[in-house]
């Protein structure tokens, strides 16, 4: 919810590639002073079926289309002395707006204040659907890191600290404003021989070096690769605000190093530079690995992320609802599962 992510986002990929405009609704209080501002848009959109209509959606999200760039955390920003208030005023502003058919709040966490419109006037008059939903992980890194590592179960702390005997003449290098690009070709690269896909290249590579070199412009990048003999084995793409540090972004190679967990131990290289710093939480944001959530190795509190969508048209609601039964009538007799060894595929 930065406001370079948010201007950024719309800037490269909101503006420039869709129709959308924006919708940004703010709460003042009696004196006139600003105490909540809700950032959405508002475009034209394709549900099924064929159908068109208009859809209300928190900024910085292109719910279920190939926009690359995710947004996880999305939010109302609100003063939080006045956040029942603001919600209200919130609430009555979007059920007096005519214009949409359905309204989006993206990725947002089940503990945020835009949530709270689940349990508002325009929840119980809307067909309310919560999708896709994600576990957010993060881990506190206050104290020691050998407090830390003697924390984590034998197995983790073998592939994030004991592996770096096996390592030949590692090196930590962190990129300069210059070699952002540089650095995110390296991550397309991985991505792409493990997963298939490119997200800092196409529609999003504009806004990704704009980001990166706003936050060096204010050292909050932690753009880093990890070497053996001077080769690239992992790429880690990290952000400080605010006394937490994100992972955005991973990428390893894992077909040059076999014996070695690239990314478990690139992670720890994080999180004992941010512990000396005096970083109090490593965020590594939502999804998981191709068979199991990885995260929690690094001994991380949860926390749900879910997708609202408000379905305020009728003949929309319709067809979303014998969409949402056919799902349960076949979701019986299914189940799914994924694993990545330290690096995690967003988008």
């Amino acid at each position: 919810m930065s406001w370079q992510w948010q201007w950024l986002w719309w800037k490269h990929l909101g503006s420039q590639t869709t129709t959308a405009k924006l919708n940004i609704i703010a709460a003042y209080s009696e004196q006139g002073e600003l105490i909540g501002l809700a950032p959405l848009s508002l475009r034209h959109v394709k549900y099924r079926a064929g159908l068109y209509g208009m859809r209300m959606e928190t900024l910085a999200s292109l719910w279920r289309e190939d926009a690359a760039v995710f947004s996880e955390y999305l939010d109302f920003i609100v003063d939080r002395r006045h956040a029942d208030a603001v919600v209200q005023r919130f609430e009555a502003a979007l059920a007096e707006d005519s214009r949409w058919d359905d309204l989006v709040i993206a990725h947002t966490r089940s503990s945020g204040v835009a949530h709270r419109l689940r349990e508002s006037a325009l929840g119980a008059k809307s067909y309310l659907r919560a999708l896709d939903p994600l576990e957010a992980h993060a881990t506190a890194i206050v104290g020691n890191f050998d407090d830390y590592l003697k924390a984590l179960d034998a197995s983790t702390r073998r592939k994030l600290w004991n592996q770096r005997k096996k390592l030949a003449a590692p090196t930590i290098t962190f990129a300069s404003a210059a070699d952002i690009g540089e650095y995110l070709d390296l991550i397309d690269g991985f991505l792409e021989s493990r997963w298939g896909w490119r997200p800092m290249s196409g529609k999003s590579r504009s806004f990704h070096l704009a980001f990166a070199a706003a936050m060096a412009g204010d050292k909050s990048l932690r753009l880093s690769r990890l070497c053996v003999d001077d080769r690239p084995i992992s790429v880690m793409y990290n952000v400080r605000r605010g006394g937490r540090e994100y992972n955005l972004q991973t990428g390893i190679d894992l077909a040059n190093n076999a014996g070695i967990s690239p990314g478990y131990l690139h992670f720890g290289y994080s999180l004992e530079n941010a512990c000396g710093d005096g970083v109090r939480e490593f965020d590594f944001l939502a999804g998981q690995g191709r068979a199991r959530q990885y995260k929690q190795d690094f001994r991380t509190r949860s926390e749900q992320i879910v997708c609202l969508q408000f379905v305020r048209s009728r003949w929309l609601a319709m067809i979303y609802r014998a969409h949402d039964l056919l799902q349960r009538l076949r979701a019986g007799s299914r189940g799914s599962g994924e694993r990545v060894d330290g690096e995690h595929a967003r988008g």
